[in-house]
C-alpha cells in the first residue's frame, strides 16, 4: 500500500458544508496498519481507519460507518461501493466489505482515493504548476450530446471560453485544445496537453441519456491499475496507464472540482467516478473529466443553455483550481 506516512503539521481548508481538503493528524505508523484477506485482497478495518486519522468521533450505526472531527464527517455503508465524505459522493473501486462487526475497506481505494482526499499536502511530488490546459469536448462533426435546446459542443467551447477568463483573472496561464468549432481527436487532445509543462488538464463535458429523468453532475479520474471502470467492465485493468502516474493528484483535482461545483451551484451530486477515458489515459500531468449536468433533462437542459449558469460553473472550476494548488503544494 503506497500511503505516505512522515508527519506534518495539521491544518484545516473548507467550503462551507462542502468537502474541499482536510488534513488530519497522523499518529499511527505504518506497521499499525492490520490487513484482512479477503477473496485475495487487501482490506483494512474502520477501527484502523479511524485510529490512524485520528478522528475524534467513531460510531457504528447499524451497517453505517461515521468518522468525524469538526470540519469533516465521512461515512461508509457495508456493501455499499460508495462512501460520502461531507456529504459528496465518491465511488469505491471496490464494495465495503462487512465482516462481522467491522466494515472494511480496500487498501486501493484507501491509497488511491481516502488518503490523498484527506491529506493531499502528503502527496509524493506533487506537480508544480501555472497552467491549466482546458479540453472542450467534441467540435465539429461531432457535436456530442444533443439536447432540445442546444449542442454539447457549443456548450462546452462556450464553457472553456468563460473558464479561461476566469482562470487568468486568479493568476494561471492557460491553453485550450480548441477554440473554434473544429474536430480534434482524441491523441491530439491529449497529445496537446502533454506537450505543456507545468500544467493540469481538464476536460469539460455535458451528459445525455435515453431518460429525459436522468440529471446531475459527476467528475471523472482516471481508474487505477487493477480495478473497473466505475461505470462499466466486467474485468480488472491490470496493466499501468501513463496517467496513473497521478493517481493521488488525479483524485485531489476531481474532489476539488465537484466539491465546489456541488456547495456553488447545489445540483445533483452523481458522485466522482473512475473511468479510462482516452484523454485520461495517455495524460502525463494530473487530469479530470466534468460532466457538467444532461442537455437531455428538461430542467438541466435549460440551465446549461443559461449562459449565466456556464459562468457559474465556470467560476466555481477556478476556485477549486486556486484550493487543489494549495492544498497540494501550499502556495
Amino acid at each position: 500500500m503506497q500511503i505516505q506516512l512522515k508527519r506534518k503539521a495539521c491544518s484545516f481548508a473548507h467550503l462551507a458544508a462542502a468537502l474541499v481538503f482536510f488534513l488530519l493528524a497522523v499518529k499511527a505508523e505504518a506497521r499499525d496498519w492490520q490487513i484482512y484477506k479477503i477473496s485475495n485482497r487487501d482490506y483494512v478495518s474502520c477501527e484502523n481507519v479511524a485510529k490512524f486519522y485520528s478522528f475524534q468521533r467513531f460510531a457504528k450505526e447499524g451497517s453505517d460507518r461515521i468518522f468525524a472531527v469538526p470540519e469533516l464527517m465521512m461515512r461508509w455503508k457495508t456493501g455499499s461501493q460508495s462512501i460520502y465524505v461531507n456529504n459528496i459522493k465518491f465511488n469505491l473501486s471496490f464494495p465495503v466489505v462487512g465482516s462481522g462487526d467491522k466494515a472494511l475497506i480496500s487498501t486501493v481505494d484507501l491509497a488511491k482515493l481516502v488518503d490523498p482526499v484527506v491529506r493531499p499536502s502528503y502527496i509524493k511530488k506533487p506537480i508544480r504548476f501555472d497552467t491549466v490546459v482546458i479540453d472542450a469536448g467534441h467540435g465539429a462533426h461531432d457535436t456530442g450530446a444533443k439536447g432540445k435546446l442546444g449542442l454539447e459542443k457549443n456548450y462546452a467551447l462556450d464553457m472553456a471560453l468563460r473558464l479561461e477568463q476566469s482562470l487568468k483573472q486568479r493568476g494561471f496561464k492557460t491553453l485550450l485544445t480548441r477554440r473554434t468549432d473544429v474536430f480534434l481527436t482524441l491523441s491530439q487532445r491529449v497529445d496537446i496537453a502533454n506537450r505543456q509543462k507545468n500544467a493540469i488538464f481538464i476536460s469539460l463535458h455535458f451528459n445525455s441519456s435515453g431518460s429525459q429523468t436522468a440529471n446531475g453532475i459527476e467528475t471523472y479520474a482516471l481508474a487505477p491499475q487493477g480495478t473497473r471502470s466505475t461505470n462499466g467492465g466486467s474485468n480488472p485493468w491490470n496493466s499501468p496507464l501513463s496517467g496513473n502516474v497521478r493517481d493521488a493528484e488525479n483524485i485531489a483535482l476531481a474532489t476539488s472540482v465537484h466539491a465546489h461545483v456541488m456547495n456553488d451551484l447545489r445540483a445533483v451530486d452523481r458522485g466522482i467516478k473512475r473511468a479510462r477515458f482516452n484523454v485520461l489515459r495517455g495524460i502525463n500531468k494530473p487530469a479530470i473529466l466534468f460532466e457538467g449536468g444532461f442537455v437531455t433533462n428538461p430542467t438541466e437542459g435549460r440551465q446549461i443553455n443559461d449562459p449565466g449558469h456556464r459562468q457559474r460553473l465556470a467560476d466555481s472550476i477556478a476556485n477549486a483550481v486556486v484550493k487543489f494548488r494549495t492544498a497540494v503544494s501550499g502556495r
